[in-house]
Formats: C-alpha cells, sequence, structure tokens
C-alpha cells in the first residue's frame, strides 16, 4: 500500500479517499454540485444525503449526476485566491512564496466532519441526522494510528470566508512529525472526556438508527402524543446514555443544605459518644495495650494509626523560594524518620488538657477517648502538647511536620465546603482546623502563620456559610429534643455533644476576632448579623457521668441558654447572669470586637491621613457610632463580672476602648513595622495625638492591660490575644511618653495621676471618647472629683508605680523594658518576637534622642 504524503502539512495517509479528502480541506474545492439548488459541496456521499431532501425529478437527476465525479486536483495544482484578500497580501510576509501562502489558507471552524449545516434542514428528522452523522464517522475513520493521524474533515461544511493561517511560513516543512500532535487543530474530540458522539455507536438515540435507510427510519407524528408514546420513548433510551450525561455534567451535591438547619438533632442523635468521635465505640475483642499512667485511653495502636496518617513532611528546594512563597505541595513527601513514641504522645496530651483546654473548652473530657478520637483532632492536640513541652526535639518535629499536616487539615476542610460531609464530620474538621491555627500561633514562627492564612479563610467561611453564627436561623434548641430521650445517660450524651458544639462555635467567633486583629485584616464573619447560644456553665460540661449532671440540673443549674443577638446601634449589649463563665463572657465581647474591627477595616484601614482618634469617624458612620456606647454599657452591666473571671474578658474590654481612641495602626508604623521613612511621619501624627482628650484615656486603658497582667494568678490561662494586647498597650503607653509635648505639663487644671489606680470605669462614661475633637477637650478647665476624668480632661504628670514620667526618651524606655519584660514571663505564647521589638524600639529611642 502506497502511502500519500499532504504537500502541505506532511500528513500520510494509506487510502487515496481519505488523502483526496484532506487536501480539499486545505483548497477548498467543492467539485460536487446540486442540480437543484446550485450548492456545492467537497463529498460525493454528502451531496447524495443532500439530494434526498429534495422532491421531484430534480432529485434523481441529481444523484445521477454524482456518478460523473471530476477529477480531484491536488494541492501543487490547485491555487486559490480568496476575494477577502488583498492582491498585494505578500506585503506582510514578503519573503513567503504566494504560491506557499495561498495553500497555506486554513478556516478556524472546528466541527464534526464535512456534512454542511444546510443539508440537515432537508433530512427527514433531525434524528436522521445524526445517525447519519454517527454512521458515516464511522465508516471514514482512518485506520492509521488516530492520535497522529487525524482527518482534518469536519461535519460542518466550511464557511465562505476564508481566514488566513500563518502558521505555515513559520513551522512548514516540520521537520519533527511529533508536533503534529500540539500544533494540529482541535476538534471535539480532542479532549478526553468530551462528548464523542462520532466514535460512540451506543449513543442512546442515535444507536437505533445507525445503518437504516430512510425508508426504514421511523416516521415523525405531528399530531399530539399519548402517554402510551411517552412511555415507550423513555424505554428505549438505554441507561448508559444518562451516565454519560452524568459523567460530563458536574450534579448538585447530595447535601441536605447548611448544616445548621439540622444540625442540633443530627449531633444529639448521633451514635457517636464523643461528637469529635472517629466511630460509635465498641469493646475490643483483645485488650488495648494501654501505657501505665495512661489518663486519656492513647496506647500503642493509636499511636501507629497517627504515624500511618501523618508521619510525613515536604521537602522543599530552596532555589528561587522567598519567604512569602506559597508552599509547592508538589514537592517530594518523605516519611519521618522519628515518629514520637506513645509516652511523648500521652505526656502532649496531658499538658494540652492542663494548659490549653481551659482556654477552648469545647472538647467533652468525661466522654473522650483518645483510642475513639478522630485522628485529625488527636493529632494537632498533641501537637500543642509538644510544643509546650519545649524540647529540642518536640519543637523540630512540629516544624518539621506542620506544613503536612496543613494539607491534611485543608484537604477535609474542603470536603465540608460542598456539604457532602456528616455532621459529625464537619465538627471534627472543624475542631481541627481550629486547634491548628491556634498551634501556628503557639509556635510563633513567621511562616507557620503565613502558611496558615488561607486555612483560617476557608475554616472561617465555610462555618459562616454553613450558617454556625446564625442560630436563629436554624433549628430550634430546646428541651423537647432531650425530654425524647428517656435513658439518663443517653440523655446526657446527647447534651454534651449539643454543648460542644455550641463551645465550638464560639471557639470559632474567637478565632476570628483575635485573629484578624493579629494579622491587620477585616474579619470575615459578618459582624451585624450573629446570633449564638450561650454555653452552659462549666460546672454542668465537666460533670462526671449522667447521675452528677442530674443532681446539678436539680440544683438549679441550666442545660438550655438563651440566644444572644450582635449588639448595633438599636440592640443592646445582652444582659448576662453573674454566674456567667468566661467562654460565655468572652464571646460577647468579641461580637463587639468583630464589628470594632470591620468598621476599622471599613471606614479607616490605609488611608493617606488620620484623624486624632478612630472614635471620630466613628461617630459619623451610621453603624459604627455605637461603638463608644457599646463600651459604656459593658462597663456599666458587666462591671462586676469582669473584676470576677479570669483576665482576658478584662484585658479585651481595655483593647477595645485603646483601639477606639488611639489608631493602632500609627503606633505600628511608628515602632517601624513599614520601615523608617512611614515611621518619622508617625510619629508626628502621635505627636498631635498625645494632646487630645482621647490620648489620654488610651493610656489608662494601656496602663490596666499592664495591672492587669502583673496581678493575674499562676492558674490563670493567658490568651494569644491578652499577649498581643500587653504589647500593643507597651506601644500606646511608651510613645505617648515619648512625644507628648513638655510645654503642655502641668496645664490649667492638671493634677498627677499614678496610672495604675483603680479606677471606676462606670463613672467614666464617655470621657475622652466624644471630646475628642478640641485639643484640649470640650469640657476642658472643668474641675471633676474623679482624678481620671480630671486627668482625661485636662491632663497633668503621669504616674507609674508612684514614679513620676516626664515626656522624652528615659521615661518611654522605662514603660517599653517594663512592658517587654512582662511579655517574656507570659509563659505559654512565642512572644519573643514582641518583646523583642520592644527592646529593639528602646534602642532605636535612644539613638533617635
Amino acid at each position: 500500500m502506497v502511502i500519500k504524503k499532504c504537500n502541505i502539512c506532511d500528513r500520510r495517509f494509506k487510502k487515496t479517499e481519505h488523502f483526496k479528502r484532506h487536501e480539499r480541506s486545505h483548497t477548498k474545492e467543492k467539485p460536487y454540485e446540486c442540480n437543484v439548488c446550485h450548492k456545492r459541496f467537497s463529498r460525493s456521499d454528502v451531496l447524495s444525503r443532500h439530494a434526498k431532501g429534495h422532491n421531484g425529478p430534480a432529485a434523481h437527476s441529481t444523484t445521477k449526476a454524482l456518478n460523473q465525479q471530476p477529477p480531484a486536483s491536488s494541492a501543487q495544482d490547485f491555487h486559490y485566491q480568496p476575494s477577502n484578500i488583498p492582491d498585494n497580501g505578500q506585503q506582510f510576509f514578503p519573503n513567503v512564496d504566494a504560491r506557499v501562502y495561498s495553500n497555506s489558507i486554513q478556516t478556524q471552524a472546528v466541527g464534526p466532519r464535512d456534512i454542511p449545516i444546510t443539508a440537515a434542514a432537508g433530512l427527514p428528522s433531525s434524528l436522521d441526522f445524526l445517525a447519519d452523522v454517527s454512521s458515516h464517522h464511522a465508516r471514514t475513520e482512518p485506520e492509521a494510528n488516530s492520535m497522529l493521524v487525524v482527518d482534518q474533515q469536519t461535519y460542518f461544511e466550511e464557511p465562505t470566508v476564508y481566514q488566513p493561517s500563518y502558521r505555515g511560513p513559520v513551522f512548514d516543512p516540520m521537520p519533527n512529525e511529533s508536533l503534529q500532535l500540539w500544533l494540529n487543530p482541535s476538534d471535539a474530540t480532542s479532549y478526553p472526556g468530551s462528548l464523542d458522539f462520532g466514535h460512540d455507536s451506543n449513543i442512546g438515540l442515535i444507536e437505533e438508527n445507525v445503518g437504516t435507510s430512510t425508508t426504514q427510519r421511523p416516521q415523525r407524528h405531528d399530531g399530539p402524543s399519548t402517554d402510551t408514546d411517552d412511555t415507550k420513548a423513555g424505554a428505549i433510551i438505554p441507561n448508559d446514555r444518562f451516565a454519560k450525561v452524568q459523567n460530563c455534567w458536574l450534579g448538585p451535591s447530595n447535601s441536605t443544605g447548611r448544616l445548621i438547619n439540622g444540625i442540633w438533632r443530627d449531633v444529639a442523635y448521633g451514635s457517636i459518644d464523643n461528637i469529635f468521635a472517629a466511630h460509635p465505640r465498641q469493646s475490643p475483642s483483645s485488650p488495648p495495650v494501654l501505657l501505665q499512667k495512661s489518663r486519656y485511653g492513647l496506647d500503642e495502636d493509636c499511636r501507629r494509626h497517627l504515624h500511618a496518617t501523618f508521619g510525613y513532611m515536604r521537602l522543599y528546594s530552596q532555589r528561587n523560594r522567598t519567604s512569602s512563597a506559597p508552599p509547592a505541595y508538589d514537592s517530594a513527601l518523605i516519611a519521618l524518620a522519628q515518629f514520637p513514641p506513645a509516652e511523648i504522645l500521652d505526656m502532649a496530651l496531658d499538658l494540652y488538657f492542663r494548659n490549653f483546654h481551659p482556654l477552648v473548652p469545647f472538647i467533652h473530657l468525661p466522654t473522650f477517648s483518645a483510642r475513639n478520637t478522630s485522628p485529625s483532632v488527636l493529632y494537632v492536640m498533641c501537637l500543642i502538647g509538644m510544643t509546650f513541652l519545649g524540647t529540642q526535639g518536640t519543637a523540630s518535629f512540629v516544624s518539621k511536620n506542620f506544613t503536612f499536616v496543613l494539607e491534611k487539615l485543608t484537604a477535609e476542610l474542603a470536603m465540608c465546603s460542598v456539604g457532602t460531609e456528616s455532621s459529625a464530620n464537619a465538627m471534627s474538621a472543624f475542631a481541627a482546623a481550629a486547634l491548628f491555627l491556634n498551634l501556628a500561633a503557639l509556635t510563633g514562627e513567621k511562616g507557620h502563620i503565613e502558611k496558615s492564612q488561607m486555612l483560617y479563610v476557608n475554616l472561617i467561611s465555610v462555618a459562616q456559610r454553613h450558617g454556625l453564627f446564625s442560630a436563629t436561623e436554624g433549628q430550634l434548641l430546646d428541651k423537647s429534643m432531650f425530654e425524647s430521650i428517656t435513658d439518663n445517660v443517653l440523655r446526657w450524651k446527647a447534651w454534651s455533644k449539643v454543648e460542644s458544639v455550641k463551645r465550638l462555635i464560639i471557639a470559632l467567633l474567637v478565632l476570628d476576632a483575635w485573629l484578624s486583629s493579629f494579622l491587620s485584616t477585616s474579619p470575615i464573619i459578618v459582624s451585624d448579623n450573629i446570633q449564638l447560644i450561650l454555653p452552659c456553665s462549666e460546672v454542668l460540661f465537666e460533670a462526671k457521668d449522667s447521675t452528677q449532671w442530674v443532681q446539678l440540673i436539680r440544683g438549679g443549674q441550666c442545660m438550655l441558654m438563651p440566644t444572644v443577638l450582635s449588639p448595633s446601634e438599636n440592640v443592646e449589649i445582652a444582659p448576662l447572669d453573674s454566674h456567667i463563665d468566661n467562654l460565655g463572657l468572652h464571646a460577647v465581647l468579641s461580637m463587639v470586637q468583630l464589628k470594632l474591627s470591620e468598621s476599622y477595616h471599613r471606614l479607616l484601614s490605609n488611608r493617606a491621613s488620620y484623624p486624632f482618634a478612630p472614635c471620630h469617624t466613628y461617630a459619623m458612620d451610621g453603624r459604627a457610632r455605637c461603638l463608644s456606647t457599646l463600651q459604656i454599657q459593658i462597663a456599666s452591666k458587666y462591671g462586676y463580672i469582669l473584676g470576677r473571671l479570669d483576665p482576658n474578658a478584662s484585658i479585651l474590654w481595655h483593647n477595645m476602648c485603646m483601639n477606639l481612641t488611639a489608631d493602632i495602626q500609627i503606633f505600628e508604623l511608628a515602632a517601624g513595622r513599614a520601615g523608617p521613612g512611614p515611621a518619622h511621619k508617625a510619629l508626628n501624627d502621635i505627636a498631635a495625638w498625645s494632646q487630645t482628650p482621647a490620648a489620654r484615656r488610651a493610656c489608662l486603658h494601656a496602663a490596666h492591660v499592664y495591672k492587669v497582667m502583673i496581678h493575674r494568678k499562676a492558674s490563670d490561662h493567658i490568651t494569644f490575644h491578652s499577649v498581643f494586647s500587653l504589647f500593643t498597650a507597651a506601644l500606646v503607653l511608651g510613645l505617648y511618653i515619648y512625644m507628648v509635648p513638655s510645654s503642655t505639663e502641668p496645664q490649667t487644671g492638671g493634677t498627677p495621676i499614678d496610672i495604675l489606680d483603680d479606677i471606676d470605669w462606670d463613672s467614666l462614661c464617655g470621657e475622652g471618647f466624644t471630646s475628642f475633637m478640641e485639643p484640649n477637650g470640650a469640657q476642658s478647665c472643668t474641675e471633676s472629683d474623679d482624678a481620671a476624668v480630671n486627668f482625661i480632661r485636662n491632663g497633668g504628670t503621669v504616674y507609674f508605680r508612684g514614679v513620676p514620667f516626664q515626656s522624652g526618651y528615659n521615661s518611654a524606655r522605662r514603660i517599653l523594658l517594663d512592658y517587654a519584660g512582662l511579655l517574656k514571663d507570659t509563659g505559654k505564647w512565642s512572644v519573643r518576637k514582641f518583646s523583642h521589638v520592644l527592646y529593639i524600639m528602646s534602642d532605636v529611642l535612644m539613638d533617635m534622642d
């Protein structure tokens, strides 16, 4: 068999008919003419089918004319000059021969093989037309390698207007035939997984008409169809047709909607004992090999399972990588040479429950078992504990394993985003991701926090998408849900799972509040629409068994708590019972902080000029003008509670007041966060701000952050946000002392004040929040019996622990060093970067003085 080669594109064909059709795809020759309508076609079989659509003797004459086939012209003898190309078309390619240029003209339309669109109108039905397409395509398939030799003819006739292709002069002749795979024009069958109607003879309705004549095909019925006809039509469609459509068309997920719609019932009536359990607890066939003093059931089987799941690390190439580059997930994955033994994992788990669990107490300890807990949740808990352990081996292991665990948790969270996971699995994914973000802050590594930002965005976004922060929009949580469970043990477990979910939702809310503040970004949660169910008391949540739980409820403990709404101008801050716990109060304050942070990034972030205090701008905004009033309400309604609970809630309130009266972004710039240029301008802005009542109130709050931290108990657990607030307070007070003009002290009516003395915050009301427009305040020179009020209005000498601090370098340096030393003593959180900044600033201020 002679191999015929195309002189234009070097394609090779075994059959002469294929070769001639291919040439006509270049030359656009149409030698076959219909005697009825005088349309021309490049193939005789296409003309034959076209002629069948004509009625009368002309159709027979057309068929007879097919026998007089003109000789096919080769590409060498055929020269075509399209009318839309100017005669001097060679000016675009002066070095290209006109003959080559004309032969390189190709159309850009892509479609099935040479059947013209106009011919379809003459067919008995559209299904007949598709049947002819399929039948013809099957007969003319090339026998040679279908990957490299593909017939370029199309089903639909080419348009009459031609567009020149300039690839011919560049690549013709091709020295390497393998380039054809990449340079050939694409068609509908070129893409894997596309709808390949031509190659598949089993495509539903097309299949029944393949190879049949016109007279054999079923005729169309113009009248109305009957139910019987519809039934028969549906019955003859093979199932594989629907399967093919399913494979190429993304279908709706199997989710039932947002989790909040039925989360309480799903969680309460689930078969697992703990909401973070991987599967229902079963009696083991053989006794587990427990550690001698393991409190949580962590054994060798558990360790082997964690090792098999998480015992890997990513090996990165250091070439061309910057610190801000995203992690390359296609890098080498290698197994960790050493994995912590079960004893270390058990020790780390114990440290987690001692040092970290009190900060985010959403795991129900009485029903917790390491052997039955979700591997992701358990492993991140162990990593946090290993960070607290603080040995060289554990620190190195956490650092090496960090990126791989991040990938695993990101993949698990992606499953929750489409709504295909159950409520229990989704809660485990949310819990693992939330704990991992806390781990990133615990390590103190800048790279860890940078890598985790996308996980943070995805976590809060998916949780908000499922309505977890909109409690009133979902299923009602009431006593009827638990009263239907008659057994006390099952009722206690159902309640504990619901309570764990409530506490996890609050943990996500608090996470968005402090992490967005730390990253200087706008929070993700929509602060105006938050609706939370308050958590029950810790005493009830920590009941060891169902008997103690029932006794506490009979003694007055509430198993259901009210729903609180995000406070606003029209919604006052929620009244709280005096027995509220740390987590509940922190949830309410975090809602206010989210509103404050959202307002800042909406109104003030990255602007060209700065006001004296952010509360000035907020007072002129309809959504933000309630922020100052909310701080006054907190001092009035929660004053007793703030003094009774752990220091974190009190520090959070002082931090919000600082953010109202001082633009923290200016202080960060003045400290050198963006380099020397912005630092000098920021210091000038602080000098103007330091003469306002808002600045003096900010100093009082900054000093009391220090006071709360210095008087904390050893048993108090400090959050990352409290540590960061202490650093912010150091910047505010230190730079105020450094930049306040000496000439303003003493002022008329100004009195000395020790800023660490006790202050009745309720009596301050809006001092400094509302008198910020004038440098000396709207009520300047007005005497007051309250030293703090008098200081905010008129200024005065500042005393710090009984020592007078005058403006300038020496006093500011002492402030910064005191705060830096306190930062180093905060313990669990890695704050060496913060304290190091304060030490550097002390030296910088000395150089600038």
